[in-house]
């Protein structure tokens, strides 16, 4: 049942997006002309900004704090809002440099017109001098670029490109990360340059959110049957991705077995998707937080994290916290974490044994780094 389930969301998902391709284009032929690339915007003139991403996923809105970190280093006059549709938007993004305002649509409850409305009532009331569409194929964020209230439009140009933009930059070439491809946008718009390896996911959590974290992670390990010696690693995981992504909680446990034979002086900590959600092993410690913020200031204590490509990977990466990410069904050239100390580990055709002999080989490689012996991860 869950393999149909599967491949109907599989076929609805094909359908939309074909639908939505097949629009793009009809609306292309009516489309105005395309912005002028050829000159850049104007710093000076620009004061306040708003960024679109019409998606209700926790990474894909953590995608966009390279963007906003680099608006803010561009612009540091200028006040920034974010228009979304990840409902914990704003807990998560609270505290980015420049960073004003959060307007939050509903996703999945779109069909609460009442909140529906006053959102958008409030979106219109506000006057940009620039808004941002960072993504070349979101029919939603196009929609909300033609019915703001802006001075200037800058998005990307190509063959499905309906909306009349003031400024278009084009697509970078090789650049396929969702992370990383908007700042071709500052780049192209602002001839602002980045510092190589600079561009990197971003939780602004306060000195006292990482304390209330360090005391979360010490009492929920402390409070686990299998317990730790002060100098054990603490590993943490998410065993819960959604659809095609989600790889079992057998296959959890196979994987564990392997891990804690290989290096048997660990502390598993999993996070779990909700509080009552039945965990992996009933030994392991775990940990759960309503806020996505506050899951980042406590596993930002972690000595590593694995996971399957989902939201708390990217939070983790974003924590500053060594990841290893499993890719099988996705992409990571376009979805993977993009800091330096993070793996990207394809685990197709792999089993849970093989995957585990692989992470102990790179935390162990880790560890000689750390001595001086070998490269790190």
């Amino acid at each position: 049942m869950a393999e149909f389930k599967r491949s109907v969301l599989t076929v609805e998902k094909s359908f939309r997006r074909r639908a939505r391709t097949a629009v793009s284009r009809v609306l292309t032929v009516f489309g105005g002309a395309r912005g002028d690339s050829r000159t850049h915007l104007d710093p000076a003139a620009i004061r306040t900004v708003l960024v679109v991403r019409m998606n209700g996923r926790m990474g894909n809105t953590l995608f966009l704090t390279p963007l906003l970190t680099a608006i803010h280093a561009v612009l540091p006059q200028a006040t920034i809002d974010v228009f979304v549709s990840y409902p914990d938007a704003a807990d998560l993004l609270q505290g980015l440099p420049g960073l004003r305002h959060v307007i939050t649509l509903p996703h999945m409850h779109w069909w609460d017109f009442r909140t529906s409305l006053r959102t958008l009532k409030d979106f219109r009331s506000r006057r940009y001098d620039l808004v941002i569409d960072p993504v070349p194929n979101s029919s939603g964020g196009r929609v909300a670029l033609l019915f703001c209230r802006a001075r200037w439009r800058l998005g990307f140009t190509d063959d499905e490109q309906w909306l009349r933009l003031d400024y278009a930059a084009e697509l970078p070439p090789g650049v396929r990360h969702e992370a990383l491809r908007p700042l071709a946008l500052v780049q192209q718009a602002f001839g602002y340059q980045f510092a190589p390896g600079a561009p990197r996911l971003r939780v602004a959590n306060s000195p006292d959110e990482l304390a209330a974290g360090a005391r979360l992670i010490a009492q929920r390990m402390a409070q686990a049957t299998r317990q730790a010696a002060p100098d054990w690693p603490t590993i943490g995981f998410f065993a819960s991705a959604r659809g095609k992504k989600d790889l079992g909680p057998d296959w959890w446990r196979d994987f564990w077995e392997a891990y804690l034979d290989l290096i048997p002086a660990t502390a598993p900590l999993e996070v779990l998707p909700a509080a009552d959600h039945p965990p992996v092993h009933p030994d392991f410690a775990t940990v759960h937080c309503q806020s996505p913020r506050m899951l980042a200031a406590t596993i930002a204590h972690v000595d590593g994290f694995f996971c399957a490509d989902t939201g708390p990977m990217h939070l983790a990466s974003a924590a500053g916290v060594p990841t290893i990410a499993f890719f099988d069904k996705t992409k990571p050239a376009a979805f993977g974490p993009i800091k330096p100390e993070d793996t990207v580990l394809k685990i197709t055709g792999m089993t849970p044994r093989q995957v585990a002999e692989a992470c102990a080989g790179i935390v162990a490689s880790r560890g000689a780094a750390e001595r001086g012996e070998t490269p790190a991860w």
